[in-house]
């Protein structure tokens, strides 16, 4: 009977060294990394009346131009934007690197942060002044952390309560206009970018509303005309092998 104490004991020490280890441990250190995280982005956030000072620069020459992530190119100098969706959990720098790997397990700070990561903008991109801009988050279950309320794009009854967002890049501030929600494989054709040509800029946008699970607000015919600017927001989703849900918007100067 002893034998059969000692056994059950070890086997509970057991499940609970593992329970500690590869659940508890794990989860306290990503929400610590993400608190610290949040306290750093508190205190770098830029103040969006720049824009008014930015316009003012422009108009007299005989002042330097202002630049609004100034604050935040102090703290990381690949930093190319902050992004806002009102009513949800995005509320985020967006930083660049060489690479599409760096900032997927080190944060603002350009410190590992137990894979949390910080958004970040496509290395193939030049700014968001290309027709397709695309930007990468983890979704942290649970924490509800970096771009995870991106998979609630999935239900288009979200879209309509949280249709638009903010982007605010060294040029001033943009508003962008979400229209469609996707539910893709990483190795999807929307990751393309760099597109010159006007009959590959057309033929993306209708891959985009071919490949949408719902679109709203825009056509694609309405979107070929002119130079339209894309925001793709791309974040893993679990349906399915490498899936991912991109929610996508219009970027718009205001």
């Amino acid at each position: 009977m002893w034998a059969m104490v000692v056994i059950l004991a070890c086997a509970g020490i057991y499940c609970a060294k593992r329970y500690y280890d590869e659940a508890y441990l794990p989860r306290k250190q990503l929400k610590d990394a993400d608190k610290e995280q949040r306290e750093l982005f508190d205190r770098v956030r830029p103040d969006v009346s720049v824009t008014e000072a930015q316009a003012v620069s422009k108009e007299n020459e005989s002042q330097p131009e202002y630049d609004p992530l100034a604050d935040l190119k102090a703290e990381n100098d690949e930093s190319v934007g902050w992004l806002t969706i009102d009513g949800t959990g995005i509320d985020y720098p967006i930083v660049q690197a060489s690479d599409n790997s760096f900032y997927l397990q080190n944060g603002f700070d350009k410190q590992y942060n137990c894979g949390l990561g910080c958004p970040f903008l496509d290395y193939r991109c030049e700014g968001f002044g290309e027709s397709v801009s695309i930007v990468y988050a983890h979704h942290i279950q649970g924490e509800q952390a970096m771009f995870a309320d991106i998979a609630k794009y999935k239900e288009s009854s979200y879209m309509a309560a949280h249709p638009r967002g903010e982007l605010l890049t060294a040029d001033g501030m943009c508003e962008v206009d979400f229209f469609a929600y996707l539910n893709i494989p990483s190795d999807d054709y929307a990751y393309q970018v760099g597109l010159t040509k006007k009959s590959d800029r057309d033929g993306y946008i209708d891959h985009i509303f071919s490949s949408a699970s719902y679109t709203s607000g825009f056509t694609a015919d309405e979107l070929k005309r002119g130079d339209t600017r894309l925001l793709l927001l791309s974040t893993c989703t679990y349906e399915f092998w490498e899936a991912r849900g991109v929610l996508v918007g219009v970027i718009k100067q205001k």
